[in-house]
């Protein structure tokens, strides 16, 4: 049997500072995120998708919201007093760099837990979007520059 797959891309405009890193990246900069999301299921739902787009959409907005203009650190970045200070919109990683790796394996696990938990999501509009029952995320990607990209993806099975 072969599996269907529908993807959504967001794009954030984000900046980061990579504490670790032994050149430029160890200072605070910019990217705009192409961030993609990939779900797959075996079979189509009533309507013939894998899930709507707009279901995607709610299932990833919130936490792409939250990084839009945000800076992220290390929590145990030695200048994040004096950044938290410039800014509120701090994304924090416990014990790791927020590299591109360790974003697209943070994003896969809030998507996967608001996948599990919440099948259906309501727009703003009142409308009603249901991700059928079957549908898993398989991966996350992230593209830090247009030739650079991280992803994480599902155990396979």
């Amino acid at each position: 049997m072969g599996t269907f797959r529908v993807a959504k891309t967001f794009e954030v405009e984000y900046a980061h500072r990579l504490s670790k890193h032994p050149e430029k990246c160890r200072f605070p900069h910019g990217h705009r995120l192409k961030i993609e999301i990939v779900v797959r299921a075996s079979r189509l739902d009533a309507n013939d998708m894998v899930c709507d787009y707009k279901a995607l959409k709610g299932l990833a907005a919130g936490l792409i919201d939250e990084l839009d203009h945000a800076m992220a650190l290390n929590a145990a970045d030695p200048h994040r007093p004096a950044l938290e200070a410039m800014s509120s919109r701090v994304v924090l990683f416990e014990g790791q760099d927020p590299t591109a790796e360790a974003l697209a394996r943070r994003l896969f696990d809030l998507i996967s837990a608001h996948l599990a938990a919440n099948r259906e999501i309501v727009t703003s509009s009142g409308a009603r979007y249901a991700v059928p029952p079957g549908v898993e995320l398989e991966r996350v990607r992230v593209w830090e520059t247009a030739s650079s990209w991280a992803e994480y993806t599902a155990d396979e099975v």
